[in-house]
């Protein structure tokens, strides 16, 4: 299935150009952690940056000058929750793989267009889709994959509908919907399918920890799975250097992955605050999101049972982010946008800075994001990336406005982002220079 899918993602590939030498001048610098802008030049040569300086910088003749024009330079953005092939209109969920893959071209194309550099895509999308990525076949920002999402028999990765029997029981294939999530019961089948995912090439490995919204057969309030199957999971996932992230709402089901092992909760909507207490006591991210939950009620597909869940939710939305804040919770930059929802990514920021300042909603999308990013250790082979410092990977944006003042300006990439470059290949620039 992923063969087809991936034929149908090679079609469009954007003009980029290369230097090996770029100089960026006359910029104020956000440097991806502190709220104070530093009038500076950048140096980028090889992909890095190598020199970050307040004073002139000298360039040979062979040096690309971009004019920053006293625009904002930032590192690229992150996304820690994004699902690049669960993009298919929702009530289409069972279209073939070669549909699955042409519309991930596009949700890639989006993302990299919209400044974010790097995601991490948080179950369904093959290793193979980042490999092309990397290698200039696909256009997309750089992916960090868990391959085929985990969740046991009714979890909230069981998709089927209820007329369709259990795979694993009848002998057959467990990997569903152009394989996005494997159906896994027990400690060997979960041992099993992260090692398959870590020899596709995952860099993490999603699990599903609790019932969910977009599921028909599981209540919100359920635990999934067995504390030995998650601990199952962690110590494959551990073997290989790499740490396991498990889709949670409510504070049974975070103690319980906590508890065994598991070292980063996407959503977590539901928790308490002694539940926060262990989560920051533990140095347990909580990767959640706010766009998504409140624009699912408009997808087309949604049935009255997911209306039902998303409801339940959405009331501890307020209140996870003020755990969050209370306790200094690393929580980064994340969207968790299906079902077609992708161009509402940069709605995410202005969301956001209803309950953070510009500035802190820039740092959770760079260097915040980057941190939960390198948990995976030494299967990141591609280095230090989102901040700008002498040494890391030049992923830098140019923005048209001042978004320390007015984040909405990045509402709008194709305006005022006046540059895009990924690991110093610039894929956009409309500085003029």
């Amino acid at each position: 299935m992923y063969r087809s899918l991936l034929i149908a993602v090679l079609a469009c590939v954007s003009a980029s150009t290369w230097a090996d030498s770029v100089l960026i001048e006359n910029v104020r610098i956000f440097n991806g952690v502190d709220a104070t802008l530093t009038q500076g030049h950048v140096l980028v040569e090889g992909g890095l940056i190598a020199k970050v300086s307040s004073a002139a910088i000298d360039v040979d003749d062979d040096t690309q000058v971009i004019d920053g024009a006293n625009r904002v330079l930032s590192p690229g953005f992150i996304d820690l929750h994004v699902h690049l092939t669960s993009h298919v209109p929702y009530d289409q969920i069972d279209a073939h793989g070669t549909v699955v893959g042409a519309v991930a071209n596009d949700v890639a194309r989006h993302f990299l267009d919209s400044g974010f550099t790097t995601v991490r895509d948080a179950g369904g999308t093959h290793p193979d889709l980042a490999r092309a990525i990397e290698l200039g076949t696909v256009y997309g920002p750089r992916v960090f994959p868990s391959g085929a999402v985990l969740s046991q028999t009714g979890g909230h990765g069981d998709w089927r509908h209820s007329s369709v029997p259990n795979p694993t029981l009848r002998g057959s294939n467990p990997y569903i919907h152009s394989d996005q999530a494997v159906i896994v019961d027990g400690v060997d089948q979960h041992l099993a399918a992260v090692r398959e995912n870590l020899r596709f090439g995952a860099t993490q490995i999603k699990i599903m920890g609790g019932g969910g919204v977009m599921s028909d057969y599981d209540p919100i309030h359920s635990l999934q799975p067995s504390p030995e199957e998650i601990r199952a999971a962690v110590q494959a996932a551990g073997d290989f250097g790499t740490y396991v992230l498990a889709h949670a709402y409510t504070s049974e089901a975070v103690r319980r992955l906590i508890d065994n092992g598991v070292r980063c909760i996407e959503h977590g909507l539901l928790i308490d605050d002694a539940t926060a207490k262990i989560v920051k006591k533990n140095d347990v991210v909580i990767s959640t999101q706010l766009v998504v939950y409140r624009a699912l009620k408009d997808l087309p597909g949604i049935t009255e049972t997911n209306l039902a869940k998303l409801a339940v939710v959405l009331k501890g939305q307020e209140n996870l982010i003020r755990l969050i804040k209370k306790y200094d919770i690393t929580t980064g930059f994340a969207t968790d946008l299906i079902g077609g929802m992708y161009p509402m990514l940069t709605r995410e920021f202005t969301e956001r800075a209803m309950y953070w300042t510009p500035a802190e909603v820039l740092a959770q999308a760079t260097s915040e994001s980057a941190k939960v990013i390198r948990m995976a250790g030494r299967l990141n082979r591609h280095g230090n990336f989102g901040e700008i410092r002498e040494g890391w990977v030049a992923d830098l944006l140019l923005i048209n406005g001042e978004p320390m003042q007015d984040i909405s300006v990045l509402r709008d990439p194709e305006k005022n982002l006046a540059l895009i470059m990924k690991g110093g290949e610039i894929v956009k620039n409309q500085t003029g220079t």
